[in-house]
């Protein structure tokens, strides 16, 4: 039945308007969580209206929600959502007495277990490889997530030559969709909200011969028609704002697993940019 529900939620048919897609992304990947969802939970999260959560059920053959979560505890041991299991108890007990940092923490808890998923899926694979094998990395970031890209980076340039950050200042992007060099790649990073520039600069990098790794979350409806790779992870479902944790983890381990696939050359750069560093008496001894 799970497998069933997964083929709807990735057919065309029920993926038609942008409201269909938000709604079947959600879907998919909170398979785990619909039992404790209700259609209004739901439109709330994705900015929709309850009726059009509604109308999108009845196209997939259940007349509601219930008749959804019905069906996947029929079929409960198939269910694909990754969680992490452990001695949890505490955290547990406090996010039942509404206890507001328990709830994050356990969000925060659901969200890197999530991600494991993530790195065992073929885009994270190619993603690395991508990002290795490219003459040119451009990372490009908005608003709240700019400065974690601008880490990313920093960071990514320690594994590797030719790496630069943009912020699209001088109004073209022509260091990056100029053609001049082939093989380069933009790593885009964008989250709800999503910037006015992100989708326009992902398309015309593909235009331009570039590929784009586009890292965002379950809230976005284009990910796939503008992204040669895309990498989802959850989106924020917080009272609060916008957390990084998730974001800064998938990151880490994107730069963990480049490093262990380039061994000892990694360790001849930093030692290279080190040497750099005490030259021009960067760091304190």
């Amino acid at each position: 039945m799970a497998q069933r529900i997964l083929k709807l939620l990735r057919s065309d048919e029920l993926r038609r308007s942008k409201s269909d897609k938000l709604i079947a992304n959600y879907i998919e990947r909170n398979l785990a969580e619909i039992p404790f969802e209700t259609a209004r939970s739901i439109a709330t999260r994705l900015e929709v209206s309850p009726m059009t959560v509604g109308r999108y059920l009845r196209r997939m053959g259940f007349d509601g929600l219930d008749e959804l979560k019905h069906a996947l505890r029929r079929d409960g041991s198939n269910n694909p959502a990754w969680q992490v299991k452990g001695s949890v108890g505490r955290l547990r007990e406090d996010n039942r007495e509404g206890k507001l940092l328990a709830g994050l923490i356990q969000q925060q808890v659901d969200n890197l277990g999530m991600i494991y998923e993530l790195t065992t899926a073929p885009e994270w694979q190619q993603a690395i490889e991508a990002l290795i094998a490219a003459s040119e990395v451009y990372v490009a970031a908005y608003q709240n997530v700019r400065g974690i890209a601008q880490y990313f980076a920093s960071q990514l340039s320690y594994t590797r030559s030719r790496v630069q950050f943009v912020d699209g200042l001088n109004g073209t992007y022509a260091e990056l969709l100029d053609g001049s060099v082939e093989g380069r790649v933009l790593f885009l990073h964008d989250v709800r909200r999503f910037a006015a520039k992100a989708r326009p600069l992902a398309e015309e990098a593909r235009r331009a011969g570039v590929k784009v790794i586009l890292f965002t979350d379950e809230f976005c409806p284009w990910a796939p028609e503008v992204s040669d790779i895309c990498l989802v992870v959850p989106g924020s479902h917080g009272p609060l704002w916008d957390g990084a944790a998730t974001t800064v983890a998938v990151m880490d381990l994107l730069l963990s697993n480049i490093i262990v696939v380039l061994g000892d050359d990694v360790g001849e750069r930093v030692a290279q940019l080190t040497r750099l560093q005490n030259v021009f008496g960067d760091f304190e001894d």
